[in-house]
């Protein structure tokens, strides 16, 4: 079967989802293909930067997003060991109408923005849609995707092809694009217990650390997400220990979850998320983008691969949108928009993914040495007055998100 579209999107993760909303909101028409049939995913980024809030007030979806979907908010981000908690980043300077990470949960963060999307005619969402292959012309360049869906073969013909499909992106894999693996010093192992009202105030993103340990807490809507970080590789020993050496961090770290650690009663109730940082050389080839982490895989340690994942879908809706509406499709305009946003995003994306593989070295070494408080530096400028405000605006700068252009802001005719 046989189709046709401006633009195609493969991925209905963040950078997907968004960059489909905002090209719609632009009077693009983009085809979104989702692989699976629902968006239920957890222990994924879920926590929302102050910025990409307010990028979200400007196009008037964050107050219907945090009216209606259930979440926490995080005002600092606290390392605290069995002596003291340590303040590392303060957001309350970080916004002025959000000063806090919001911890939203793909779940639901993901139908809110394709429910957004579909109010506007130019978004078609296809769940269930497998990509199987890319389609290429006479000369080589990316045409479109073949993808099955409902046990039958189709051929989606496209002026462009984004992948937004995630850290096993399989257009990448299909692309002539080639990935270097920066290293992985750290596996994640998650699970989640119910919130209870009694549970204590805390900052909603906390490292809580002891000798050997470090255990990730970070507070949902309904939920408290648990993440015990381990050096890369080492799940089978974690496995072979059984759940008793877990169950018994829990007890000395987070006492309070009470009888909820009884939930953990088989190490394999646990989601492993291997730790990878990857770099590609390149995002683009003719009539292909790569965003999020089909582009550049982050680490989920510091929690802003969503973000990052974000900037890339409105740098690319403000660089597309033009050429995607134009009365005659322009290839070389299209390319030439998406190599543009390669040489916007990718600096400050190259910058982080180095910072991120120093912050995982550091972590994997203070794991074996049994040091659980954070590194000297930081120990240091936490007991400067004003650090932790600095530091949380400081963050905030370095997700700035670019101003949607006016074809986007003014938007097509929603329903």
């Amino acid at each position: 079967m046989n189709e046709r579209a401006r633009c195609v999107v493969v991925g209905g993760g963040p950078a997907g989802v968004v960059l489909t909303y905002l090209l719609a909101r632009g009077g693009a028409e983009v085809t979104l293909l989702e692989s699976r049939g629902d968006f239920d995913r957890r222990f994924r980024g879920d926590s929302i930067a102050p910025s990409i809030l307010d990028h979200l007030d400007v196009l008037g979806l964050a107050a219907p997003m945090l009216a209606t979907v259930a979440h926490a908010v995080a005002d600092a981000f606290v390392w605290r060991t069995p002596d003291r908690a340590y303040t590392l980043a303060d957001y309350r300077d970080a916004s002025r109408t959000h000063p806090y990470y919001a911890l939203v949960p793909q779940a639901e963060f993901l139908p809110f923005m394709v429910a957004q999307a579909q109010r506007f005619p130019g978004a078609d969402v296809r769940m269930g849609a497998r990509v199987s292959a890319l389609l290429r012309d006479e000369s080589g360049r990316v045409a479109g995707v073949e993808y099955r869906h409902d046990g039958r073969r189709h051929e989606l013909r496209a002026d462009l092809v984004v992948g937004a499909d995630g850290r096993s992106s399989k257009v990448r894999a299909l692309s002539s694009v080639r990935a270097t693996e920066l290293g992985a010093s750290l596996d994640i192992c998650w699970f989640a217990v119910p919130r209870r009202a009694g549970d204590p105030p805390m900052s909603g993103l906390e490292l809580r650390c002891e000798p050997g340990q470090n255990l990730a807490v970070l507070g949902q809507g309904t939920d408290w997400q648990i993440g015990f970080t381990i050096p890369a590789g080492t799940f089978p020993e974690v496995r072979a220990g059984g759940v008793e050496p877990l169950a018994a961090v829990l007890r000395r770290l987070v006492p309070w979850l009470g009888d909820r650690i009884d939930v953990l009663t088989d190490v394999n109730d646990l989601s492993l998320l291997p730790v990878r940082i990857t770099s590609l050389d390149r995002w683009t080839e003719p009539g292909l983008l790569l965003i999020g982490d089909a582009a550049h895989v982050i680490s989920p340690v510091g929690g802003n691969g969503i973000n990052l994942a974000i900037l890339d879908a409105a740098e690319a809706a403000n660089r597309l949108v033009g050429p995607l509406t134009a009365a005659r499709p322009d290839h070389a305009m299209l390319d030439a928009a998406a190599g543009q946003v390669e040489r916007v995003r990718r600096p400050s994306v190259d910058r982080e993914q180095r910072f991120q593989v120093q912050v995982e070295r550091s972590a994997a070494e203070r794991l074996r040495s049994g040091d659980p408080r954070p590194p000297l530096a930081l120990r240091v400028l936490s007991s400067v007055p004003g650090f932790a405000r600095f530091s949380g605006r400081r963050s905030a700068r370095a997700l700035a998100v670019p101003p949607p252009v006016p074809q986007i802001l003014n938007g097509a005719a929603a329903s």
